[in-house]
């Protein structure tokens, strides 16, 4: 019986895909979290004083929505060091995709700042909800995407 060698894996990269499966899970956890509780109590409740709930969510959320995307923009930007340093090419698609929304969900919070500010400030319109809504779907569903393929990643 021959063995080939096996590859080791380039430690830099490891360490990268690691840190963005971590950052991509923690994520993940804090979008569904406001999919399944902070938006339906911020928005299912009557209209009134519906201005003054979204003023004291953008502020009590900001910063953890923050530390999380600058420490998962951290990670994806380790990883992508990571892999033009290796020259690596076995995982290279799913570590794209685990990038590339990493990139994605803060561009699109940052797209629908405006409605959440325009809420705050009482121009209240069941089109700014829906849109707040859907953009919150959107994140979910591009942050369950990125654990996926962070991990396809990991274990390339």
């Amino acid at each position: 019986m021959i063995r080939r060698p096996t590859a080791v894996p380039d430690p830099t990269l490891r360490a990268g895909r690691l840190a963005l499966l971590t950052t991509s899970a923690a994520h993940l956890g804090f979008q569904a979290m406001v999919t399944s509780v902070v938006y339906p109590t911020l928005f299912d409740g009557p209209a009134h004083g519906i201005a003054e709930r979204q003023a004291e969510h953008a502020r009590l959320i900001a910063p953890v929505a923050l530390a999380l995307y600058a420490s998962s923009i951290g990670a994806a930007a380790w990883t992508t060091y990571g892999s033009i340093r290796s020259g690596e090419r076995s995982g290279l698609t799913p570590t794209v995709i685990a990038c590339v929304t990493t990139l994605a969900v803060p561009a699109i919070t940052a797209g629908v700042v405006p409605i959440h500010v325009g809420i705050a400030q009482e121009q209240i319109s069941r089109s700014r909800i829906r849109a707040l809504l859907a953009s919150d779907r959107i994140r979910t569903g591009l942050a369950a995407l990125g654990v996926a393929a962070a991990a396809q990643a990991l274990s390339s």
